[in-house]
């Protein structure tokens, strides 16, 4: 845990670099972001097989449809939340409270 003022001086830094190189600043804001996109096309492609495993899999194509049906769903449920913050961004550390 930083003190306040260490924590000044880690935000002016980090502050300062995305300023400095914002190619830089991008990429990691990349990396942090979920890939909506992927979500999506994985989700399409497992609710896309899970009628073929029925149709040509039998009880074990039954219960491997209901699984990919499950992931697709829950995939499209993530691809709705993001992380919209860097990692390093001190609004995301808990408050305290101060006595």
């Amino acid at each position: 845990m930083l003190e306040p003022n260490e924590k000044a001086v880690f935000d002016g830094m980090v502050s300062q670099l995305r300023a400095n190189d914002p190619r830089f600043s991008h990429k990691v804001d990349r990396m942090c972001r979920p890939r909506r996109r992927l979500y999506l096309v994985l989700a399409i492609l497992l609710w896309t097989t899970a009628p073929l495993s029925i149709v040509f899999g039998g009880w074990t194509g039954a219960l491997m449809a209901v699984v990919a049906t499950l992931y697709g769903a829950h995939l499209m449920l993530r691809r709705g939340g993001g992380a919209n913050q860097t990692l390093w961004s001190s609004s995301r550390r808990p408050r305290t409270s101060s006595s």
